[in-house]
């Protein structure tokens, strides 16, 4: 009996020494921390890997920028010290201005439309991918904000002649646009917003809505007024070339193969709790007013944009793009895409 159980119990240790040799370990960097509605899509990305892998793929995910800030991502993911993270195009606009070309200030186009656009973008223009490919990083998919809101704590911003004067966060290329147009800018990040407002520090933040529910800045702010602007979309996730290339093609397509439906299920989410939030802060205990911008009045905005466009030309010629066409062909997909869902709905939605 001892002989039977002893090799049992070898058996079973070569059965788990070969498991734990097949399982790949891939280390994962998030800035964000371990909530929220990207976080869900985060989590997902990980249980879908494993799933379609059936385990030989395992997403190793640090939250809260464990191994590395923000800032410091499009390197540290380039030299290895994780194998795949988010890189956020505003804190690499020179390098990676593809990347930052999600932020500009274009036609409306909703959170599903931008991702779908920039995904078929970064994964099939050959100036983008070599780019990549100098930086020592492969594409695996993308994230993106919300419609962003001024949200403003006393009088509130419904023409460009508001904005002069008013204390306001610096927000990416927003933070340009209102400057531009007279605003007193706060460097401030998202996360102290509310602070920042409560304490008179600032007078005004773009947010977005469930950000501004989640953080309970609804409860501060007297109006809120839509940019009418692009989703922001320059939330890509990235991968280090050579863990890439240590991979099977298998796993790869793994990698890959997932992209679409976490953009699906990100954006049914995303989309549902900012309409959430709308409603929230339309009806609660202290509404908030919705102001708009009339068409003459978002005129003077996108004509305030005027050096955010400028600006990123520069970087794109300086990477080696052919920036204009570069933007033209985002364009491109944005309509594409738009007209998709227009015509089809959302891939979410009951046919």
């Amino acid at each position: 009996m001892k002989t039977m159980l002893r090799a049992a119990t070898f058996a079973a240790a070569a059965i788990a020494a070969t498991a734990s040799v097949a399982e790949t370990r891939l280390i994962a960097n998030e800035p964000g921390p371990n909530r929220g509605v990207r976080a869900k899509a985060v989590e997902y990305f990980g249980q879908l890997v494993a799933e379609r892998s059936k385990g030989d793929l395992v997403i190793d995910q640090n939250w809260g920028g464990a191994l590395f800030k923000a800032p410091a991502a499009l390197e540290n993911i380039g030299q290895g010290v994780a194998d795949l993270g988010l890189v956020i195009g505003a804190y690499a606009p020179s390098e990676m201005p593809a990347l930052a070309m999600g932020d500009m200030p274009l036609t409306r186009s909703d959170p599903w439309v931008a991702m779908m656009a920039m995904a078929e973008l970064f994964s099939t223009n050959e100036a983008v991918k070599a780019r990549l490919d100098e930086m020592n990083i492969v594409y695996l998919g993308h994230y993106s904000t919300s419609d962003a809101q001024l949200a403003c704590k006393g009088p509130g911003v419904a023409k460009a002649e508001d904005i002069a004067g008013k204390k306001m966060r610096r927000a990416g290329v927003y933070g340009d646009i209102l400057g531009n147009l007279g605003a007193n800018l706060v460097d401030l990040s998202i996360y102290k917003a509310y602070q920042g407002m409560e304490t008179g520090l600032i007078d005004c933040s773009i947010t977005y809505a469930y950000f501004a529910v989640a953080t309970k800045m609804h409860e501060l702010i007297d109006t809120l007024t839509p940019m009418e602007f692009s989703t922001a979309a320059s939330l890509g996730v990235f991968m280090n070339k050579y863990t890439w290339e240590s991979l099977s093609a298998e796993q790869q397509a793994v990698l890959t193969g997932v992209r679409e439906d976490v953009i699906n299920y990100y954006a049914e989410r995303l989309i549902a709790a900012d309409a959430n939030a709308m409603k929230v802060m339309a009806e609660g205990e202290k509404p908030v007013q919705i102001l708009a911008f009339s068409a003459a009045e978002k005129a003077k905005l996108e004509e305030a944009a005027g050096t955010v466009f400028t600006k990123w030309k520069k970087n794109a010629a300086a990477a080696g793009y052919d920036a204009d066409a570069l933007l033209a062909e985002y364009k491109g997909l944005l309509a594409k895409y738009n007209g998709i869902r227009d015509t089809q709905g959302y891939p979410w939605a009951p046919k």
